[in-house]
């Protein structure tokens, strides 16, 4: 089985380096752990250039003397096309994808470590409102690929709602073990007994449970891996000291309370317009209106 594997990802190795002439594709992203031999993806190299991106760093190690780029990838417990995801942001945020590229991934959809699938990737559309170097200083130590998740759910909250109400809701990332200190549980956990896995807030299968999540009262407490560590927490940090803009309720000093006390970051979406805003050291550093939804 393993050599059959290992045949048809090196055929589909060869349909993307034909594919990338046709489509003048500017890189071939490789998200891998096996199943593909080195001269397989150096011959693809001398195509289109090629950047592996893999959970297993002894694989394919020192490929990069042959002129392919290679990153690692730190998060096991997210789905297959999450990691095509990810392996995207990770290589625009170092640089090896510009923004505008077209991309040919290689993957796999079918649980192994191999490839299986190819697709095509405009990141003109799929990624137009990526700033590497934006989000990269907003995150700080923190993985880009998760701050971007939180966001984009965020964003979505605030557009959409949920089942044709306004909603918000607060998401506060990193430094989980201070931040829990800094809140309590409000009713029962919504997150209490699931796996690590069912609780990536980067994995797409599980945006639209958080969304519903987000009807309940109180914060998403989220570990610097992505995994939602409690739901429904009541941020009890210490207020004095802080500046905000008139109009902003308990939700947004709450935000502002837990990020001066801790090294979080949080991300406030307002019930009342659906503005998204992100605190950091008790101040507001970004703020994104997605536009509300129209309700038909």
């Amino acid at each position: 089985m393993a050599k059959q594997d290992r045949t048809s990802a090196h055929a589909l190795l060869k349909t993307a380096a034909s594919l990338s002439g046709e489509i003048g594709a500017d890189l071939v992203l490789l998200v891998a752990d096996s199943d593909v031999t080195r001269p397989a993806v150096q011959s693809l190299n001398d195509s289109c250039p090629v950047l592996l991106v893999t959970r297993r760093d002894r694989f394919l190690q020192g490929i990069e003397r042959m002129g392919v780029r290679r990153l690692s990838l730190d998060f096991d417990d997210v789905s297959h096309l999450e990691r095509v995801r990810q392996g995207i942001m990770l290589g625009m945020e170092a640089g090896h994808i510009k923004k505008g590229s077209q991309l040919i991934c290689l993957s796999s959809v079918m649980g192994h470590g191999g490839v299986d699938t190819l697709m095509t990737v405009d990141t003109r559309r799929e990624f137009e409102d990526f700033d590497a170097e934006s989000l990269a200083l907003l995150a700080g130590d923190l993985p880009t690929e998760v701050v971007k998740s939180v966001l984009d759910i965020a964003l979505d909250i605030g557009r959409e709602g949920r089942e044709g109400e306004q909603v918000g809701t607060l998401f506060v990332l990193g430094d989980s073990d201070r931040v829990l200190a800094n809140s309590r549980v409000m009713t029962y956990d919504p997150f209490r007994g699931y796996s690590r896995r069912e609780r990536n807030i980067c994995d797409p299968d599980n945006r639209e449970g958080v969304k519903e999540v987000s009807l309940m009262d109180g914060a998403f407490i989220v570990q610097e891996d992505g995994v939602i560590r409690s739901g429904c927490r009541y941020i009890t940090s210490y207020v004095r000291g802080l500046t905000l803009p008139k109009g902003l309720g308990a939700r947004h000093v709450a935000a502002a309370a837990v990020t001066k006390n801790t090294e979080a970051i949080a991300v406030a979406v307002s019930e009342s317009t659906g503005t998204v805003r992100v605190f950091k050291r008790g101040e507001i550093v970004l703020r994104r209106d997605p536009g509300r939804r129209i309700a038909r």
